[in-house]
């Protein structure tokens, strides 16, 4: 049998063999080059980088929803408060559109700026049977300035108030 080709049993086909073509049957057959190899790093690389500022967002918006949270529970409390005070409580009167001035609360290391507003149903206090109240909180935190949360709520006048 020659040196330059042989039959190959599994194929039939006549292999070259010989030091260059050992070396191309090599690198065929073999894994990958070093070329392919960094252009795979550096997808890989700018697929991670992708992931890391995803979390670093996912965290500022996570520290966000936990100052609305925060606030919204704080003006929910302070709105249940109104509803346990006496009809004719001073703090339950008509604001006549303005709000209160705020009183700062501080909460999970956030202060915030808690203000209320009455509105009557009607003109004079002996006819009023309904009482709109409102509660903002405002704050400001790392990222976004004057935020603010606004509930609302209302209370009928009892029969024996």
């Amino acid at each position: 049998m020659s040196r330059t080709s042989r039959t190959s049993r599994t194929s039939g086909r006549a292999l070259r063999i010989g030091p260059r073509w050992d070396r191309r049957e090599a690198r065929r057959r073999g894994g990958v080059t070093l070329v392919e190899m960094m252009i795979a790093m550096v997808v890989l690389a700018f697929g991670l980088l992708g992931v890391a500022a995803l979390q670093v967002r996912a965290i500022t918006e996570s520290s966000g929803g936990q100052h609305l949270s925060s606030a919204s529970a704080l003006a929910r409390n302070r709105i249940e408060a109104m509803h346990r005070l006496d009809w004719s409580d001073a703090d339950l009167n008509d604001s006549g559109g303005a709000w209160s001035a705020p009183t700062p609360v501080t909460a999970m290391d956030q202060t915030y700026l808690l203000s209320e507003r009455v509105t009557d149903d009607a003109g004079t206090p002996a006819a009023t049977t309904l009482k709109s109240i409102e509660v903002r909180a405002q704050w400001s935190d790392g990222k976004r300035q004057n935020r603010s949360v606004v509930l609302s709520s209302a209370r009928l006048r009892e029969v024996d108030e």
